[in-house]
């Protein structure tokens, strides 16, 4: 008896059984369904990150080109400072110029005593030669 009430306990537990195991079968069948969105959105988003790839790479690119272009105003400022040397060259030149123009203008004057000196001689050579004719 002990196998028949075994059976038949398990043939109603089967029918029992039945609306639950078809339900569960219901609710993995639905959740293979969720399983397979979730691996679309993996997807999507394993295309939104190539695209941030892509993204940082042209950042990287942009940055590149501000450090190429930091290089050229570097340059640029060396060259000013190249030009501003060569400034103060030149002004130095000026100032020397300017100097042996002092100089010069030093001779002149050491000269015009010079010739007023002479002209001083001749006056006196003309007074004398004067007195001389007058005589």
């Amino acid at each position: 008896m002990n196998t028949e009430l075994k059976d038949m306990l398990q043939s109603v537990l089967k029918e029992e059984l039945s609306p639950i195991n078809q339900r569960l079968d219901g609710i993995d069948k639905r959740l293979d369904k969720i399983d397979e969105r979730f691996v679309k959105i993996d997807k999507r988003f394993d295309e939104v990150d190539a695209r941030f790839v892509e993204i940082d790479k042209r950042f990287d690119e942009v940055d590149a080109r501000f450090v190429e272009i930091d290089k050229r105003f570097d340059e640029v400022d060396a060259r000013f400072v190249k030009i501003d040397k060569r400034f103060d060259e030149v002004d130095a030149r000026f100032v020397e110029i300017d100097k042996r123009f002092d100089e010069v203008d030093a001779r002149f004057v050491e000269v015009d005593k010079r010739f007023n000196a002479i002209d001083k001689r001749f006056k006196e050579i003309d007074g004398r030669l004067n007195k001389v004719e007058n005589r």
